[in-house]
């Protein structure tokens, strides 16, 4: 018999379109409350937690049915920090429409928006993703004659394409280990089944960080409930470069290799949360597992340019539940050259921007914040050796840095070889009593300045400048504005020749400005200069100032003040020869950070800084100190200048009474040298 399969044909293209309108009729005139019950019971059923909906389930129709619910919130584990696990903004399931024709709800594709999810894991290493049915209507009763120890697989609907937007993933691996917290853009996972491999394609990164564009194997759906989600072999587009994870995660541990590459290595930190500085272009490879109960990150090799290092930090909980962290890295070359600042996080514009306005003047004291507070939180020990240092004026080699911070204790040094002389730096804080103790040691021998302030991160401005520097501060307190607040103690320089930059002195008096030669577009150059700063109660005290130029000598003194920032000077020169004789008249200096130097002439001044008799000239002094081979020539004159200028200790500025008074409810300091009434 012929089928006639044309009429066959026509006859099916009218009806299933009928059969898919009804479906969706009926489907639309369901009652979806008892749906969503339903599936509130299975979901408590498979996984012992409850699942609620702020607006119940609504039916989509259009070419692709669907259910949508917002506010949906799962519960956390009963120890978990927070009451949910996670938390859906809204949530789309779009219906399986060959189901439909038989009468049936299937869900086919699960789209997940603005979603919270919170992974959190105890000391013991149990996770909030274990999820076990409830003893009670989950497991066997007694009159099924089956062993109560087993529990019976209860039946949940498996959704094989799950799409996540506009999420966040945050990972508490518990005390020891800071949080990580992922933005996802984009997610896609799929899975023929639960125990399949789950194949992920997702865009997501740190928050303020570039995203990274992942796809590859993760695990399985049944392995991440378990909290053991198995093999990952995940690879993808990271920071115009590459990078690729792969390796497993089972209950014996976890073993991961990371490899990546690209043109930026600062691109890795916020994902670390270290300020990681800008270069490249940079090769990693590294190794992340856990041993025993301690986590271990080794970096088997790290290039960025033509920096090379490896190193490994190892993360545990000691028998008091410390965390403590454990770093240890060699350097065997650091190119400083090929490093910059990290890159700034955009700030809020202010709400009246000004386009024409100045930038703010630098800091007079680096921005080192330092606080006590998070002593005996945790345990830290860190190693850095360097074989060298390229990229300065000078070689740096045979550096060392060590850190340790524990509850009793805080101490970080540094010591290197800096060209033809050395540098150390110790940092001591002891917080027994009620403020603790900070003491700080530096020390710098025939020492490139320039080289030493660039490695400690800011710049002021000296060129081929070499000197000695000798710095010995102690003060009370539990954060660094309390410390400068009551530091007392010295402070001593000695500079060779070098080159003072022309934008400091741009508000010098003008006769000054010539009279250093700064009238022009280039530095001030200087053969040297020397001081020493008394420290008492957080005020130093530049008693004894000598600064020698080709055209000047100069000798003065003054204070710092080192809560506030602020300084004020006074400084009397003498011209080398007689046609610059008129310039060389008293100034007096006041700025600070956050403020413009200001500088006025004080003729007046130049009166009360000699005693009665022939004036010694400072020039003549200078030249007799160059005569002494390898000499510092301003290091020798300064223990003479009280002689050479009996005036100049009795009319040295002071801080105003209302700066000292700033230092809150600790005994009062000596305010130093007093300004002379005689005008």
């Amino acid at each position: 018999m012929r089928v006639p399969w044309k009429r066959v044909a026509w006859i099916l293209g009218a009806v299933v379109p009928v059969a898919a309108v009804a479906g969706v009729i009926w489907v639309g005139t369901r009652d979806l409350s008892r749906f969503q019950a339903r599936l509130a019971d299975q979901v408590r059923k498979a996984t012992g937690r409850e699942v609620t909906a702020r607006v119940p389930l609504s039916f989509k129709i259009g070419t692709q049915p669907a259910m949508v619910a917002e506010g949906v919130t799962l519960t956390n584990a009963a120890w978990g920090s927070r009451p949910e696990l996670a938390k859906v903004r809204k949530l789309t399931l779009f219906l399986d429409p060959a189901s439909l024709f038989l009468g049936e709800i299937k869900i086919g594709r699960a789209v997940i928006e603005g979603a919270d999810i919170l992974v959190e894991r105890t000391e013991i290493g149990d996770t909030n993703l274990e999820m076990l049915p409830p003893p009670d209507g989950s497991g066997p009763h007694p009159g099924e004659a089956r062993s109560l120890r087993l529990r019976a697989t209860p039946t949940f609907p498996w959704i094989g394409n799950v799409e996540v937007r506009d999420s966040v993933l945050t990972i508490n691996e518990g005390p020891g280990r800071p949080a990580v917290v992922l933005d996802i853009e984009a997610a896609t996972f799929k899975a023929p089944g639960p125990t399949q491999p789950l194949q992920m394609e997702a865009r997501l990164g740190a928050p303020q960080a570039v995203p990274m564009q992942l796809s590859g194997t993760a695990g399985t759906f049944d392995g991440w409930l378990r909290g053991v989600p198995g093999n990952l072999d995940v690879q993808g587009d990271f920071g115009g470069g590459r990078i690729a994870i792969k390796g497993s995660i089972v209950t014996k541990g976890s073993n991961l290799a990371i490899t990546a590459n690209g043109p930026d290595v600062s691109v890795f930190g916020p994902y670390i949360r270290l300020p990681v500085p800008s270069g490249g272009p940079y090769a990693l490879n590294a190794k992340a597992g856990t041993q025993r109960s301690s986590f271990k990150v080794e970096v088997t090799s790290l290039k960025v340019g033509a920096s090379e290092m490896a190193g490994e930090a190892v993360f545990r909980v000691d028998r008091k539940g410390v965390p403590t962290i454990t770093v240890n890295a060699d350097v065997a070359k650091l190119d400083i050259a090929n490093l910059k600042a990290p890159p700034a996080v955009a700030a809020p514009a202010p709400a009246t921007p000004s386009p024409n306005a100045p930038p703010p003047p630098a800091r007079l004291v680096p921005t080192m914040p330092f606080q006590a507070s998070w002593l005996g939180r945790s345990a830290l020990s860190a190693t850095v050796r360097l074989g060298e240092i390229v990229g300065l004026s000078s070689k740096v080699s045979n550096a060392s840095v060590t850190l340790t911070s524990s509850e009793t204790r805080f101490a970080f040094r540094a010591a290197a070889t800096v060209g033809g002389g050395s540098a150390g730096f110790d940092l001591v804080y002891d917080p027994a009593g009620r403020l603790g103790q900070a003491t700080l040691t530096a020390t710098a021998s025939k020492a490139s300045l320039g080289d030493l302030t660039a490695l400690l991160g800011f710049d002021i401005g000296l060129k081929d400048a070499v000197g000695d520097v000798d710095v010995r501060l102690r003060g009370a307190g539990r954060n660094t504005r309390d410390a400068l607040n009551a530091a007392n103690g010295a402070i001593e320089v000695a500079v060779t020749k070098g080159v003072w930059p022309r934008e400091p002195l741009g508000r010098w008096p003008a006769d000054t400005q010539r009279l250093l030669g700064a009238d022009g577009g280039s530095g001030v150059p200087f053969n040297c200069i020397a001081g020493r700063f008394d420290v008492s109660g957080g005020v130093a005290y530049l008693r004894r100032l000598v600064i020698d130029t080709p055209r000047t000598t100069m000798v003065g003194g003054g204070y710092v003040h080192l809560r506030t920032e602020g300084f004020e000077f006074i400084v009397a020169p003498e011209a080398r020869d007689a046609q610059n004789a008129g310039l060389a008249v008293p100034l007096r200096l006041k700025g600070g950070s956050g403020r413009e130097t200001q500088g006025a002439l004080e003729p007046n001044l130049a009166k009360l800084l000699v005693g009665g008799g022939p004036i010694p000239s400072l020039t003549a002094q200078v030249a007799q100190a160059n005569r002494q081979a390898g000499a510092n020539a301003c290091a020798l004159l300064a223990p003479r200048v009280e002689a050479l200028r009996p005036g100049l200790r009795a009319n040295l500025p002071v801080p105003a009474a209302a700066d000292l008074r700033g230092r809150g409810n600790r005994p009062a300091q000596a305010a130093g040298p007093q300004r002379s009434q005689q005008r």
